[in-house]
């Protein structure tokens, strides 16, 4: 990819994170390893919105999906490209609504990506999952896209 295609596509992406104001949140993942709870990777969760184009919102719907669709564009560019230890597992597209009091309950669609062991499932969290994560939220923060909660000043060039 030439620098003006990659600058192109940053642009496509950065006006995606505007309009579905996407926002993210991290949470460990955890496995039951011989009788005691384990940290063995982490849960990215991109949260999105869309305007449902005046019409009456119903999850799973054309603009639910394409919100999806466009989160996945985002989970696609900020997953590292090379093969690791660690494994990226976007989850399906689940058809319905997420919520949380933080974002005052806006109507979400949601996208998880999982990062885990490539092989020993249940071994705990290492350098290797830690340092994948901190790539992906530094690619989020280069496109825009705020830990937490969207701000409705949220303005980047």
């Amino acid at each position: 990819m030439s620098e003006k295609e990659s600058e192109e596509a940053m642009n496509r992406l950065r006006s995606l994170i505007q309009k579905h104001r996407v926002c993210y949140e991290v949470w460990p993942e955890y496995l039951m390893v011989k009788g005691k709870k384990e940290k063995v990777g982490f849960e990215l969760m991109l949260s999105g919105t869309n305007d449902h184009e005046g019409g009456q919102a119903v999850p799973g719907c054309e603009y639910c999906r394409q919100t999806f669709d466009d989160l996945r564009q985002v989970a696609e560019w900020i997953r590292p490209r090379e093969e690791r230890a660690s494994r990226y597992e976007i989850d399906p597209y689940d058809h319905s609504f997420h919520s949380t009091p933080k974002r005052k309950f806006r109507t979400e669609v949601a996208l998880s990506i999982r990062i885990l062991h490539r092989h020993g499932f249940d071994q705990p969290v290492d350098d290797c999952e830690e340092r994948c994560l901190k790539e992906m939220r530094a690619k989020l923060a280069e496109l825009g896209a705020p830990e937490g909660e969207w701000r409705s000043d949220q303005t980047h060039s």
